[in-house]
């Protein structure tokens, strides 16, 4: 497949907005069929001239396969948000957060950490105990959310948002199961984390950064890249203290890999600025960590979409968010994870195989 440098043309414009129209006349009930909710869709920004790797389609959406039936997590009288999962032995372990659904959805600030074991990635999972707490902590006192299981060596590192510091906190444990040590304090100045730890022991992260937006009463989502010489730092910024993203596009949830000689950025599209479809899954790729391209303008995954699960059911959902990816061995996408949001309230995880993705983009 050949890779080009496209603009977007007033063709592709006319186009997507008729898209969003009719998201909105399905959105509202009108042909009675509900798609998704009109203040999903924004205007994209497709007037803008930018760069990227596949316009019109996107080979990771494509990659994507309907859910096994049993890569669905749910825990009676609870959210579950923010998915990450490593096999240890045998054994896989997700770790999420989670808060009581008597508090509904702002209730995510004052979430714990819960981990789950499975014999298979993609379930069944079953619930195996609290594994941060905020009543335990010694500074995130309020909430710890966005947790991210990785190894470090012979140690396993779980970095979360520790709430109401708003930065990102570590903890290690000898032993998946614990117990985890956490650090004194917060150990990078960012929001909602994504490491990866390079062969050489140095590290590379990006995270989500608020600053005042020049419209009255908001703030702009802004990604910043940071590294250290090791994982404990010091972090220092990567470039500058400005946008890693092209053309002002935001973002929340990222998720990060390396493949194909690049860093891989998963997230969701904060306002809808890429996709017109606000926080659907979109997908970025960078050489240098420093500059980086839309990988497509097509979403990887979003609330628009019908899930397909293997017993033939076709789930409908508000949201899907906080995506994060499964790698097998060789490094390919195995499966992306996702909390969604049902039509009734609440929110589950849903594990979803990506048939083995690997990018094979040239830019």
């Amino acid at each position: 497949m050949n890779v080009n440098k496209r603009k977007f043309q007033w063709k592709s414009f006319l186009k997507r907005e008729a898209g969003a129209l009719l998201s909105v006349i399905l959105g509202a009930g009108l042909f009675g069929m509900s798609m998704t909710r009109a203040d999903d869709l924004k205007e994209p920004t497709a007037a803008q001239s930018i760069q990227m790797s596949y316009h019109g389609q996107n080979p990771l959406h494509a990659a994507l396969l309907p859910v096994p039936k049993d890569a669905i997590f749910k825990l009676e009288g609870y959210y579950l948000w923010d998915p990450s999962v490593i096999k240890v032995g045998e054994t896989y372990h997700l770790f999420v957060s989670r808060w009581p659904e008597s508090t509904g959805d702002r209730g995510w600030q004052k979430s714990d950490v819960v981990r789950a074991v499975a014999k298979s990635l993609y379930g069944p999972y079953a619930f195996a105990g609290v594994v941060l707490n905020p009543a335990l902590h010694p500074w995130a006192k309020q909430g710890i959310a966005n947790p991210k299981i990785m190894r470090v060596g012979n140690r396993f590192l779980l970095h979360y948002l520790g709430i109401p510091k708003w930065q990102t906190g570590f903890a290690f444990a000898e032993n998946i199961e614990g117990p985890w040590t956490v650090t004194e304090k917060p150990i990078i100045p960012t929001m909602n984390a994504a490491l990866l730890i390079k062969p050489d022991g140095k590290v590379y992260a990006v995270g989500k950064n608020k600053v005042k937006s020049q419209t009255p009463n908001r703030w702009d989502d802004l990604m910043r890249a940071y590294e250290a010489s090791d994982v404990m730092g010091e972090y220092h910024v990567a470039g500058d203290d400005g946008n890693r993203l092209p053309n002002g596009f935001q973002l929340e949830d990222p998720a990060l890999w390396w493949a194909n000689d690049q860093y891989n950025l998963l997230c969701t599209d904060w306002q809808g600025k890429v996709t017109g479809i606000n926080k659907a899954v979109v997908y970025y790729t960078s050489k240098d960590g420093v500059h980086y391209q839309l990988f497509s303008d097509l979403p990887v995954w979003s609330q628009n979409d019908l899930i397909p699960v293997t017993d033939g059911e076709r789930l409908k959902v508000n949201r899907v968010e906080r995506p994060e990816v499964y790698l097998d061995a060789e490094g390919k996408v195995e499966a992306i994870l996702a909390a969604v949001q049902p039509l009734n309230g609440g929110s589950y995880i849903i594990i979803r195989p990506a048939r083995k993705f690997y990018p094979a983009n040239k830019d």
